[in-house]
């Protein structure tokens, strides 16, 4: 998700960018760098942002997910994977109950 954000940015900025240069050269011609130069420029400045700020918001999921499971609090998947089904609160009563009393769920009403 993080990656898809920065991406959007980075088109915005670029953009600004082009928008920046062209009215420079429109203004005052042959006084900054040259169109291909800026853009190239910002291009990698760009590049940069989105494989960095990917790389930060990876490592402060881990990071949240290492402290959410020391202090026993919810934790965010980086994707949306949906193989653990068991609902947040039937998690461990499998454990705390091993006699299998009855559940809310094994009464139909």
């Amino acid at each position: 998700m993080s990656f898809l954000v920065l991406g959007g940015l980075g088109v915005c900025v670029l953009g600004a960018v082009f928008t920046a240069s062209m009215i420079l050269y429109i203004v005052a011609p042959g006084v900054g760098p040259s169109l291909s130069q800026t853009l190239v420029i910002a291009t990698v400045v760009v590049a940069l942002e989105i494989v960095l700020g990917t790389v930060v918001a990876c490592l402060c999921s881990f990071t949240h997910n290492y402290t959410a499971r020391l202090s026993r609090g919810v934790g965010v998947a980086p994707t949306d994977d949906r193989s653990d089904s068991t609902p947040a609160g039937r998690q461990g009563e499998e454990a705390q109950d091993p006699q299998g009393a009855p559940t809310p769920d094994d009464f139909h009403t």
